[in-house]
């Protein structure tokens, strides 16, 4: 499994030099979040093991199970929908919370850092596509929600998260992803360095190209999901 795995992670580096280097851009400006969804602890630990220093879960259960058995260096990204009611079991076990799309998500957010001392790095998760089956704010609404976050205590606004459109094409997803980096234009002045994180396996290059600076990546690296 672990030549499969380097294997993998070899064409995953040549795909995102490929991307950087057809638009002018550096390997090191696009960090690879490495979503773990249903697979074993063994496996996240593997990818640690590799190098991959970012680990991101769409689920709080698999992070309440997982997360404390990992060793070494590690950052942690909620990158899935995130309820208010379950904020207060995962801000002690993650360094980022990629799907901030709410203000009342927000204030639970704030409120579980101040109660435990902790500060969250933050990005606004939009729904660039308009579908309905997508979490994240409106793109009217990013903006008022981006300066939210930046003024909010115990959080870190740090930039935007979105997901490209399903069963689209590459112009469709294109589009959505230029959406994101408008809208991050927009809210530069909020933060030192704007992250942007967008892209996947199935369209990551197509993200470079527009301006992520994270991909979230799973089945390229980890293969299909096994069955929860």
């Amino acid at each position: 499994m672990v030549t499969e795995f380097q294997e993998r992670a070899d064409a995953l580096r040549e795909g995102i030099f490929a991307a950087c280097t057809r638009v002018g851009r550096s390997i090191d400006t696009v960090r690879t979040i490495v979503v773990t969804k249903t697979h074993p602890v063994e496996a996240l630990q593997m990818v640690l093991d590799a190098g991959f220093v970012n680990i991101g879960e769409s689920r709080v259960q698999e992070i309440v199970q997982k997360a404390p058995l990992l060793t070494g260096k590690r950052v942690v990204h909620m990158v899935g929908h995130l309820q208010t009611n379950k904020v207060a079991k995962v801000v002690p076990l993650v360094d980022w919370i990629q799907s901030l799309d709410s203000e009342r998500l927000l204030r639970k957010v704030e409120a579980q850092c101040s109660a435990t001392g902790k500060t969250l790095d933050a990005l606004v998760q939009v729904n660039t596509s308009g579908e309905d089956t997508k979490s994240g704010c409106r793109l009217e609404e990013a903006l008022e929600l981006c300066e939210k976050v930046a003024a909010a205590s115990g959080v870190r606004f740090r930039g935007l998260m979105t997901i490209g459109p399903l069963d689209a094409g590459e112009s469709e997803t294109r589009r959505a992803f230029a959406a994101l980096r408008n809208v991050g234009e927009k809210c530069r002045h909020l933060t030192e360095t704007l992250e942007l994180s967008m892209g996947m396996s199935s369209d990551f290059e197509w993200a470079i190209e527009e301006g992520a600076t994270m991909i979230r990546i799973g089945s390229l690296l980890l293969g299909a999901r096994p069955n929860p």
